[in-house]
């Protein structure tokens, strides 16, 4: 509140008189414990006015910006990979086992393809030679064993046996060699087979847990992914953080106290201290280090995505007799107050703040001291009252569909001709709309081949089976009956998978046109005239799905937090109405992920609005921002400034405005900032109790408290401790 001009010019007389401690001051820093000042001239000038030595509480403090972030989980890839597919994005939910991310795993189906293929020929040819061996075993025993008793008077028999037995005995040497062999074989080609498995799983990078996805790495397909490169995070949106600018360990535990106030409300702190590891990796990586803190919220009360202020009190001494500063003089027989009797008052310092200084002995509380400057007497005065403090956003938000499904030429028979473009860059399409019309030329001489291979694969199929049902086969050793069922088994697999890709290349053939995986928006469509022929894999378009469809907006200053709920609005272009829709920031840009998911935007989901240019608008023509799937990559310097100058030109996208609270303390303590006056970054103001005016320090609320807001065409900033309701300030 405000006096009157009558009982104002009456402060004034008195004020003119008695007041102390109203000027700006410049301190000597914050340090909490006694210092040495500049030695300052007696006090003479006619212009001293003075100051009461009073009890006041000294602060040494520092406020830090923080936010509330959810616990996050990040993923990594296991191996280097080419990116292929993003399985969800921010704001979506997962399941545990769900693949968030996924690798090009082309290569490893046709490495698998062809080593199951080697190790079927090798079950079904050794098989075939184990069969004849043994029943060729078998019949030299019997051979030898019929003809052993008649051996004593018959030297030729003798010769011919021993022959028979040599042979036996090298066939037997014969057969254990090959069947060691084959050992090793079908175990390499196992382990083949398993690595494969691995890495192929490898190439999926699964949410072991329940909850919601809050970043994503978004490259372009085939774009090369290193190992161990984080590419999603998850947070079960339950475990909520604040995260703060960064101060080491031993600067928070050696604080006297430390908490934070959100909405208004204080809330005890735990800090979560890095390992050296840990912060030896941040640092390493590149990653921004922010002081991380657990907070007791038993209410509830806290959400995330909520602005935090972490009050950190080096130093707090409670009703200290003290003294301004510029009051303090020194000569040789030490410090001193100029009292307004005239006397000097040889004092013991305590701690200072900066600005006031403790007076351990020395002068007594009630004593006028001299001050060697000289002040305005205030025009204002004012009632410090509670109330709500906010600081506003408004920014600019940008349609984006980031879920791009690519269209290649994946027939990989024949000659394929692109004969008709059926779509433009842009377009919408519903699922299997058409993209492109081909045609295919026939290779007969593959399809012909295949035919006669699986011909000759069922008359080797019959003769396995035939060997397996073989009366003879029964008196064999029970693994090698063992082995001629697996070479039916390995037969019946080359039969189908011949069988298949007989079909896939009769498909292809029939192949006239490819068509869009989901609802959506062509984002790129080749270049390539009608009549063009396709390459293997060549991309012909891309499709945006409309299921993914968010506002981006730009985020370099790190205001933009994970969980903030803005209004979009935008004026409806055919009735002219102004249209507002809620939406919240459903990525995490900074401070809770790795630097590999950071980003200078953020993904913001607008919910129950068809917003026009959109997908979903069949009235207007697409203006989001639709990614294309082809990486260009520049060559040289030039190359270079053109692909800058095209990114600097490219049209103006559907743009949305986006309003919010980057803050809202609720029910603080307002505090005019024409009142407040800083030394460093301490806050003072000067109160006056009815009978004198004292100048006192306060924490400001916020980590910029010089940074006001207007309510009701005043400037504001508020205390998080110091001051309270009902003081009475003059400025």
């Amino acid at each position: 509140m405000h006096f009157g001009n009558r009982q104002f010019k009456k402060m004034r007389r008195v004020l003119a008189l008695a007041l102390s401690g109203v000027m700006l001051l410049s301190g000597c820093g914050n340090n909490s414990g006694p210092q040495d000042e500049i030695v300052l001239i007696d006090p003479v000038s006619s212009a001293n006015v003075t100051e009461t030595v009073s009890r006041r509480t000294i602060y040494d403090y520092e406020v830090l910006d923080g936010g509330v972030f959810p616990v996050i989980t990040e993923y990594a890839t296991f191996i280097g990979m080419k990116a292929a597919d993003i399985g969800y994005f921010p704001g979506q939910h997962v399941y545990s086992g769900n693949v968030l991310f996924s690798g090009d795993m082309k290569d490893y189906y046709d490495q698998e393809k062809s080593v199951r293929q080697t190790l079927d020929d090798l079950i079904v040819t050794y098989a075939e030679t184990r069969r004849v061996n043994e029943i060729k075993l078998r019949e030299l025993g019997y051979w030898i064993d019929a003809r052993d008793d008649n051996l004593e008077n018959n030297p030729y028999m003798q010769v011919i046996v021993q022959k028979a037995l040599f042979e036996k005995e090298l066939l037997e040497y014969k057969m254990n060699d090959e069947d060691m062999i084959y050992n090793l074989d079908v175990a390499h080609y196992n382990q083949l087979l398993y690595r494969l498995q691995q890495n192929q799983e490898k190439r999926l990078v699964k949410s072991y847990m329940n909850g919601t996805m809050v970043a994503v790495a978004t490259p372009s397909p085939g774009t090369l992914i290193s190992e161990g490169t984080n590419v999603a995070a998850v947070t079960d949106g339950h475990s909520l953080n604040i995260l703060a600018d960064y101060r080491s360990a031993r600067e928070i535990e050696g604080a006297k106290e430390y908490y934070a106030i959100i909405d208004g409300k204080r809330y005890e702190l735990t800090y979560m201290p890095y390992s050296a590891t840990e912060l030896s990796a941040l640092k390493a990586s590149g990653s921004d280090i922010y002081s991380v803190f657990r907070f007791s919220d038993p209410e509830g009360n806290v959400k995330v995505g909520q602005k935090a202020s972490i009050v950190v009190i080096k130093e707090k001494q409670e009703n200290l007799l003290s003294v301004s500063n510029a009051a303090i003089h020194r000569d040789d027989g030490g410090y001193y107050l100029s009292l307004s009797s005239g006397d000097k008052a040889y004092i013991t310092k305590g701690i200072t703040d900066g600005v006031f200084t403790e007076i351990v002995s020395g002068a007594n509380e009630g004593d006028v001291v001299l001050l060697d400057s000289y002040n305005e007497a205030p025009e204002n005065v004012a009632t410090l009252t509670r109330g709500d403090f906010y600081i506003k956003y408004e920014g600019t938000g940008y349609l984006y569909y980031p879920d791009i499904s690519n269209i290649s030429n994946n027939i990989k028979y024949g000659t394929v001709t692109l004969t008709l473009k059926n779509v433009t860059e842009g377009q919408r399409v519903k699922k299997g709309d058409v993209i492109a019309y081909v045609s295919v030329a026939e290779n007969s001489v593959i399809l012909e081949e295949l035919t006669l291979k699986l011909t000759r694969l069922y008359e080797k199929r019959d003769k396995a089976q035939e060997a397996v049902d073989d009366p003879l086969t029964e008196f064999l050793d029970k693994d090698v009956q063992e082995k001629l069922k697996n070479a039916v088994s390995a037969l019946d697999r080359q039969i189908q998978s011949t069988s298949d890709q007989i079909l896939e290349i009769q498909e292809a053939y029939s192949v006239t046109a490819f068509y869009a995986p989901c609802d959506g928006v062509v984002g790129y469509i080749t270049e390539l005239s009608d009549g063009a022929v396709l390459k293997a894999n060549e991309l012909i378009a891309t499709v945006a799905a409309d299921s993914a469809e968010y506002l981006y907006a730009k985020n370099d200053s790190k205001i933009l937090l994970y969980g903030m709920e803005l209004t979009g609005e935008y004026t409806d272009p055919n009735t002219g109405e102004t249209i507002q829709f809620p939406a919240t920031v459903s990525s995490v840009s900074f401070g809770a992920v790795s630097s590999d998911l950071t980003s200078d935007r953020v993904f913001i989901m607008p919910e129950g609005v068809t917003l026009p240019g959109g997908a979903h608008d069949p009235n207007a023509e697409i203006s989001a921002e639709i990614p294309s799937g082809v990486t260009v990559v520049a060559s040289n310097p030039y190359e270079e400034w053109v692909l800058q100058q095209a990114a600097a030109n490219a049209p103006a996208k559907q743009s949305y405005t986006l309003t919010g609270y980057l803050e809202y303390e609720t029910d603080v303590v307002l505090v005019p900032a024409k009142a407040v006056t800083f030394s460093g970054d301490q806050a003072y103001v000067t109160v006056f109790d009815g009978e004198k005016y004292v100048k006192i320090g306060f924490i400001a609320g916020g980590a910029n408290p010089t940074k006001s807001v207007m309510i009701d065409n005043v400037a504001y900033i508020w205390a998080a401790e110091g001051l309270e309701e009902g003081m009475v300030i003059v400025y």
